[in-house]
């Protein structure tokens, strides 16, 4: 029932996922224009062929992603504002992110495990304790309402360190061969048209101060997480990797706001000849796609 649910709404999710994915560069990155993380959030989100392709597929995923930003948020306002309610909040929202989508535990728990150490470090027990047990009983929750235990499944089951260096699986007592090995398959958020094939333009306008904050730190390392996950998997999704592009934009947001605020005021016909390419490839790349 509950995965039904979100699977009757999940452009109304899609819609929810680009508003919170604003909320969260606006707490990692205060200051920003609101002109540039909407761009932002338009051209590397909303136009990438994988998200519209969860968004318009029927699938509870595009709901998934939109519990794991809100948790995200809470997350990250927590540890940077030391507000414990938030962590409440962060509990409140990674659950229903789990149940919709299991691999989203390997994004999850590193923020998890930060959360309660900081209150730990700060002594408050009584809400360490009140945020597991809110987790908890959400999930249990969810779990009684759907009636379909099987949802919840070992998340290491078939995960193999080996799997990073094949390209071929078994899968349902059949060979399932792709292109390339799965070490090359985890990189596809930075280099797969299915996402943004400008995306990594970027990387010539970042710093290394960009992931100096502590929150931004447990970010990358999330996606590190994930993505070792994901390549241990016999199997290869493209879609599947859409929670790592996501966190990957977060990060990459101030070497574009650097490129927003200062390409547009000195070198306007580049900037605005290189936002052109970046929506024809993405429209290019979704009518492939489709």
């Amino acid at each position: 029932m509950v995965h039904s649910f979100f699977e009757s709404v999940s452009l109304l999710s899609a819609v929810a996922v680009l508003w919170l994915f604003e909320l969260n560069i606006r707490v990692l990155s205060p200051g920003a224009y609101a002109k540039s993380r909407w761009t932002y959030g338009a051209l590397a989100l909303v136009l990438s062929p994988c998200f519209l392709w969860i968004a318009m597929g029927g699938s509870s995923g595009s709901a998934g992603l939109a519990f794991a930003l809100a948790a995200f948020f809470f997350g990250v306002r927590s540890l940077e504002q030391e507000r414990n309610r938030d962590a409440a909040g962060f509990a409140l929202f990674s659950a229903p992110a789990i149940y919709l989508w299991i691999d989203l535990v390997a994004l999850l728990v590193l923020p998890a495990v930060a959360l309660l150490l900081e209150l730990w470090r700060r002594r408050q027990w009584a809400w360490a304790a009140s945020v597991v047990l809110l987790f908890v009983a959400v999930l249990w929750a969810l779990d009684y309402l759907d009636n379909a235990s099987q949802h919840i499944v070992p998340i290491w089951q078939d995960w193999s360190a080996f799997n990073f260096f094949k390209s071929t699986f078994v899968r349902g007592g059949q060979d399932v061969s792709y292109s390339l090995p799965n070490i090359a398959y985890v990189c596809f958020p930075l280099v797969h048209p299915g996402f943004c094939l400008t995306l990594p333009a970027l990387l010539f306008l970042f710093k290394k101060t960009d992931i100096h904050l502590y929150t931004k730190r447990i970010l990358a390392l999330s996606l590190l997480a994930f993505l070792v996950y994901e390549g241990g998997l016999p199997m290869q999704n493209v879609v599947g990797l859409l929670p790592a592009y996501m966190v990957l934009l977060l990060l990459f947001f101030p070497a574009w706001d650097r490129f927003f605020a200062y390409g547009l005021y000195f070198f306007p016909r580049l900037a605005y000849a290189l936002i052109g390419l970046t929506v024809l490839c993405q429209i290019l790349f979704l009518s492939q796609m489709v």
